[in-house]
């Protein structure tokens, strides 16, 4: 039974880690070792292209350019690329009748080729020096634009995203998720002081034109564009005062199949860039790629194996308690699920359903890794 016992330990360790002492890490150093954003003094303003990969958005491509319009930057200096991925609603009309009304609007037509084969037609177009990708249901501040563009007189830092704030709806899955997503975001501000963040924010993503790679049409651009940006050198910053907002899946499906999608093509996406996962080269960086990331979305399988070990162990006493706790949480998680299921209040029980939820995600989109199942088109969670 040693072996038994050695799984239980790693398990619990490589948990305790991931989620506890990680964090903990990257407090110390942000303490110790912030390296603030470092502008250049200048009054000379980059030609920003903002790029909105759209299909069959009529109900909301109207509000998104009104959206647009409210961005407090030089029009002389902005254009707006709508990129329809091949729309079979308004969505199209909608756009040339705003486009003939204000010459900064662009109407990029495609066939229906996915999210990242749009967003590559769009940057072979675009004429700007800094790119601005955003989604078509994410919402801004006027001076978000002026905030993300101000980083970049910092020769070092290649890419900008914002902090994103979802709207929430009174269920289990998003209360839920808020608090998952507070930490997310925690992690994120704390790796980006440090100048080892590699991960971005799609709904609000600037970068330098120059240090774009074609997207292959099955990685998410929030997953390999900061991770191209890393491998050339330079720095992604999270900052902290440019914020938008969007909305979360809303309901268990949605949440679920959400993840599922962001863990696939977060995985492949990311071992398709491994060098950055090299410690001799990039250190740092590779290691918060394994610690944030890698390790995040093996979580499922620790959480099992750990399960089964201490189950294993139940004739020793010691560790009794471990397994009455495990037993409690996962008691927890099921009365979260079946609240919601019945669209009643789940209180605390909130919490250990949706990071349930999340890792059942995880443990799916790493199924389809195996299984070698691509996703290429862009849909929108709900």
């Amino acid at each position: 039974m040693i072996w038994v016992q050695n799984l239980l330990f790693i398990s619990v360790f490589i948990l305790f880690y991931t989620w506890v002492a990680y964090p903990a890490f990257l407090l110390l150093l942000q303490w110790k070792w912030a390296r603030p954003v470092l502008p250049v003094e200048s009054t000379e303003q980059p030609f920003v292209s903002i790029i909105v990969p759209a299909h069959n958005e009529e109900e909301g491509i109207g509000a998104k350019l009104e959206d647009c319009f409210r961005l407090v930057y030089p029009r002389r200096l902005m254009e707006i690329i709508i990129v329809s991925d091949g729309s079979t609603d308004r969505t199209e009309e909608d756009v040339a009748a705003f486009a003939a009304a204000d010459s900064r609007i662009r109407l990029l037509r495609t066939e229906r080729v996915g999210k990242s084969c749009a967003q590559n037609n769009a940057f072979e177009q675009a004429k700007g020096d800094v790119l601005f990708f955003t989604d078509v249901n994410t919402r801004t501040r006027p001076d978000l634009l002026e905030l993300l563009v101000k980083n970049f007189r910092d020769p070092e830092v290649g890419m900008v995203t914002a902090k994103v704030y979802f709207g929430q709806h009174e269920d289990a899955v998003s209360n839920g998720q808020g608090l998952y997503w507070r930490y997310e975001l925690f992690l994120r501000s704390a790796e980006s002081a440090i100048g080892i963040l590699a991960t971005g924010s799609g709904q609000a993503l600037a970068m330098r034109r120059s240090l774009f790679r074609p997207l292959a049409p099955f990685y998410g651009d929030d997953c390999v564009l900061p991770l191209d940006v890393r491998l050339q050198g330079y720095r992604v910053v999270q900052d902290t005062q440019a914020i938008v907002f969007d909305t979360m899946p809303h309901s268990i499906e949605g949440e679920l199949r959400a993840r599922v999608r962001m863990t696939a093509r977060n995985w492949t996406g990311t071992l398709s860039r491994a060098g950055l996962l090299n410690p001799f080269q990039f250190p740092l960086t590779a290691w918060a790629l394994i610690s944030h990331k890698l390790l995040r979305w093996l979580t499922p399988f620790f959480l099992i194996s750990c399960f089964f070990a201490n189950t294993v162990l139940l004739h020793r006493s010691q560790f009794l308690f471990l397994w009455i706790m495990q037993m409690i949480f996962y008691v927890a998680a099921f009365v979260g699920w079946f609240r919601t299921r019945r669209a009643r209040r789940a209180w605390f029980f909130a919490y250990p359903f949706s990071f349930c939820l999340a890792n059942l995600g995880f443990f799916l989109g790493l199924v389809k890794v195996v299984r070698n199942q691509k996703i290429a088109a862009y849909q929108q969670g709900n």
